[in-house]
């Protein structure tokens, strides 16, 4: 191995090495602090809460899927649209606001592992809030077994869960927030305010969110097909009833590298510019 593939391959290594320094350091403040388990906290008692609605008002003999209740319930759209402001407002905006971002962007380190770092801690972070989704067949399950153990009877009512009943919702809701979360850093990137930050990424949501709905607003017309993939409600209607499609994988990833991208060219501005 010659000395330039070396240097090459230590070069690497301390880009990701820095990189992994940045993502520990913001999804520590996840962990550590009260703010991350106060939003980990609601989002487990609104998901229960989902849950315990799905199951009273479901037909016995339904045949859709728990999930696509679930989902398809304004509470969840409320806590959908601003989870993400949540999540995002305080990763650009709050470093300077305390003065800690000077130190970053005067650091031996690139605005790219800065932005990767943060990206990175927040998608984990947002993909750890639904893991508790996936305890819920095992739960039913057992209280299923209870129930014909103690009383020797099948409870009425009972659920039958397949795999893509809890698979397709859980990826729609992970691709989507992949985008959802590098917009909320960019809205963030964009002021010193988490307030307005958390303002600005919330409406920037709800546009998108409404693109999907301009078909039932205005009815089809040519432009019609372009608004039904982009809509958010359609691809989770979608995904919960076990349709995967890869167009979504496609679009949420490819808005996600650009908005990254953008966010980039926003904080190099800043950091030239002072």
């Amino acid at each position: 191995m010659t000395e330039k593939e070396n240097t090459t391959i230590l070069r690497t290594r301390s880009w990701f090495y820095t990189l992994r320094t940045i993502f520990g350091r913001e999804f520590r403040s996840y962990l550590c602090t009260p703010f991350g388990w106060v939003i980990l906290g609601c989002a487990i008692g609104l998901q229960g809460f989902w849950l315990q609605a799905v199951l009273q008002t479901m037909s016995k003999a339904t045949g859709e899927s728990v999930m696509f209740y679930m989902l398809d319930n304004v509470n969840f759209w409320f806590f959908f649209i601003f989870i993400f402001p949540l999540i995002t407002m305080r990763s650009m905006a709050e470093e300077e606001s305390h003065g800690t971002l000077e130190g970053f962007l005067t650091a031996p380190v690139t605005t790219t592992q800065i932005i990767l770092g943060k990206y990175f801690a927040s998608l984990l972070f947002y993909i750890i809030l639904w893991t508790p989704m996936l305890l819920y067949p095992w739960m039913s399950d057992l209280g299923n077994l209870y129930t014909t153990l103690r009383y020797g009877i099948e409870p009425e009512g009972r659920i039958n869960y397949t795999p893509a009943d809890w698979f397709g919702p859980i990826s729609i809701l992970t691709i989507s927030g992949s985008f959802f979360i590098a917009l909320g850093i960019l809205c963030s990137s964009l002021t010193r305010s988490q307030i307005i930050a958390g303002i600005v990424c919330t409406c920037a949501i709800i546009i998108y969110y409404f693109m999907g709905r301009v078909p039932e607003l205005w009815g089809e017309f040519p432009a019609a097909p372009a608004f039904h993939y982009l809509s958010i409600s359609e691809q989770i209607s979608a995904f919960s009833r076990g349709l995967i499609d890869t167009r979504p994988l496609v679009l949420y990833l490819s808005l996600a590298v650009f908005t990254l991208a953008l966010t980039k060219r926003v904080v190099d501005y800043r950091r030239w510019h002072r």
